[in-house]
């Protein structure tokens, strides 16, 4: 019987392991496309989450309201002309992306309104009108707690289409391309602080009831 020659046992272990290679690199290439992939996408979340935050921060010291009580457009523009600023080189695309700004004034009793007042979209100002506030009435009634102070809030919201850079097929087959990134940021509105009634104006409080009501209460 031939025995094999040394020389021989090498060739083989070489053919074997190019075999192996060969079979495993294109799964090693797709993973490491994805994470690439993955790397772009997450770098411009992390731009799209500082932008809103950047907007919100800056006009939280801002009033959404004119001296007659309506919306103030320029504090809206203003804060969505903010997070563009912010977000370059990010461009958002008028006819895919949008920002969406809303103000809240929370009562204490765990009620809120919304501004601008809801419309078609569900309210909020929108930059293009193409996305609506994934905030809900229902979704902002749930996380609401009665007794809490009054307070107001300013939620910036930003939907953007991200565009796969390598756009590579077997990627696609598992994200989808374009993706749709979303980041939003609330922050403290104290001009949308609801104002309560001097209590004087209030139904039943004439100025002879509170002189009552004082006097029987220091007489307790």
């Amino acid at each position: 019987m031939r025995k094999t020659l040394p020389f021989e046992r090498k060739r083989r272990k070489l053919g074997q392991s190019m075999v192996e290679f060969a079979i495993f690199l294109p799964i090693l290439l797709m993973l490491l496309t994805g994470v690439v992939e993955f790397g772009f996408m997450l770098n411009q979340y992390v731009s799209l989450v500082h932008g809103t935050r950047q907007a919100a921060r800056y006009y939280s010291v801002f009033t959404p309201f004119n001296a007659d009580g309506s919306d103030n457009p320029d504090f809206y523009n203003g804060a969505i002309s903010e997070l563009q600023n912010s977000i370059l080189p990010l461009k958002l695309d008028e006819n895919a992306d949008d920002v969406v700004i809303t103000v809240f004034s929370i009562s204490d009793n765990g009620t809120f309104e919304r501004f601008p007042k809801p419309g078609g979209m569900g309210g909020g100002w929108h930059w293009r009108n193409n996305d609506a506030s994934r905030f809900t009435n229902e979704m902002m009634q749930s996380r609401l707690t009665a007794g809490a102070p009054p307070t107001g809030a300013l939620l910036v919201e930003v939907f953007y289409d991200y565009h796969h850079l390598l756009d590579l097929p077997w990627l696609t087959a598992f994200v989808p391309n374009p993706t749709t990134l979303y980041a939003y940021t609330f922050m403290p509105l104290s001009a949308a602080e609801p104002t309560p009634a001097p209590a004087s104006i209030l139904p039943g409080n004439s100025p002879a009831n509170f002189l009552l009501s004082f006097d029987l209460g220091g007489a307790k």
